[in-house]
């Protein structure tokens, strides 16, 4: 027996069904299902101090469900619609994404996460041997990144899957008090001075009692607590309640700076700093630059950077501290961090007092 089906019929099982299911296996095909550390070396992972693994569909729905990102949009969608929000800064990552067109990848720096010591991997990369340049690695002119090119090429850039793209992270609470140490505790280069006038004036006049005009004027010396103080204020103070691009680089989150929950944004590998030397080694295989270098520059250890938080997070009262918790909590879920043991009893039992420095 024949069976008849009409030119209509035939039409209308293109149009919805054949079609369709086309579609979705391009994208598939196109867009990668991507984790923050696509390692299937068991070898690799049993090197990790940190090898929590989360899928991008796990990020996707915590920016959406806990951030409250806007998904109504797809990845088609023009700059203006999807161009900076509170929980991602295109232009922010626009100025800090570098490019190798020569071994196709992207790095996005973030600031206390051994980004002098990429961008200086970057810079030998380009043969540049410069002492001065390699001292100082932060001069944008230097590199290519992401906002030389036209703003109405950003989107393709972003979604070219022929390039690596991977950025280090950094145990949030612990990054913190490096950024703090690092910018208001040092007086030995000219940029601390700059930015202790810019920034740590700022924190001294709004939250240090009887502050002198010459305390105010220098900026240097800032307390932890008035410098945690300053963060949660301008938090608090800005729309929304969340982060800004007010927030200097250097201590904003890291979900914020790496635009991990903008639609455009996909990365190859989100690894972590604690890792770096068995992560850095494995990144220089997958560019096949291994021949380059011997290993990558051995980080400080993050060891006397977590007692200096002991000594610091210790000192500040309990409204602190669990304001700040609810600040990091982003960092820390996204990117898969658990307090470190030693931090955890001041964390989760802060003082109930305030500390007068």
């Amino acid at each position: 027996m024949r069976i008849f089906v009409s030119k209509k019929t035939v039409a209308f099982i293109v149009a919805f069904v054949v079609l369709p299911w086309l579609f979705i296996c391009i994208v598939t095909l196109a867009e990668p299902n991507l984790s923050i550390i696509t390692l299937n070396d068991m070898e690799i992972k049993g090197n990790l101090r940190q090898n929590r693994i989360l899928s991008t569909e796990e990020i996707r729905n915590y920016c959406k469900s806990v951030l409250g990102v806007p998904y109504n949009y797809s990845r088609d969608s023009n700059l203006d619609e999807v161009g900076d929000h509170y929980y991602a800064n295109l232009n922010y990552l626009a100025a800090h994404l570098y490019i190798n067109d020569d071994y196709k990848f992207m790095y996005l720096s973030v600031p206390k996460v051994a980004c002098s010591n990429w961008k200086r991997l970057l810079l030998k990369l380009q043969n540049v041997d410069n002492p001065k340049k390699l001292e100082w690695p932060h001069n944008f002119h230097d590199f290519k990144r992401l906002s030389n090119l036209p703003r109405s090429s950003w989107k393709s850039v972003l979604q070219d899957y022929s390039y690596f793209k991977f950025l280090f992270v950094r145990d949030p609470w612990i990054r913190l008090v490096s950024a703090y140490v690092d910018r208001f505790t040092r007086h030995d280069k000219w940029w601390y001075s700059a930015i202790q006038r810019l920034e740590g004036s700022r924190m001294i006049r709004h939250f240090r009692k009887n502050a002198t005009e010459e305390e105010i004027s220098i900026g240097a010396d800032v307390r932890f607590e008035e410098f945690i103080r300053d963060i949660l204020d301008r938090q608090q103070s800005s729309p929304n309640k969340k982060v800004t691009k007010a927030l200097n680089e250097h201590w904003n989150t890291q979900f914020y700076l790496s635009g991990i929950c903008h639609p455009w944004m996909k990365y190859d590998l989100i690894a972590k700093y604690e890792d770096l030397d068995v992560m850095s080694d494995f990144i220089f295989k997958r560019l096949n630059i291994s021949d380059k270098f011997d290993s990558f520059p051995a980080p400080k250890r993050n060891s006397s950077t977590v007692q200096r938080a002991i000594v610091e997070y210790a000192l500040l009262n309990s409204t602190l501290i669990t304001n700040l918790s609810s600040q990091l909590r982003p960092d820390m879920d996204i990117f898969g961090y658990d307090i470190v043991p030693q931090l955890s009893p001041i964390v989760d039992n802060p003082s109930p007092n305030t500390l007068l420095l």
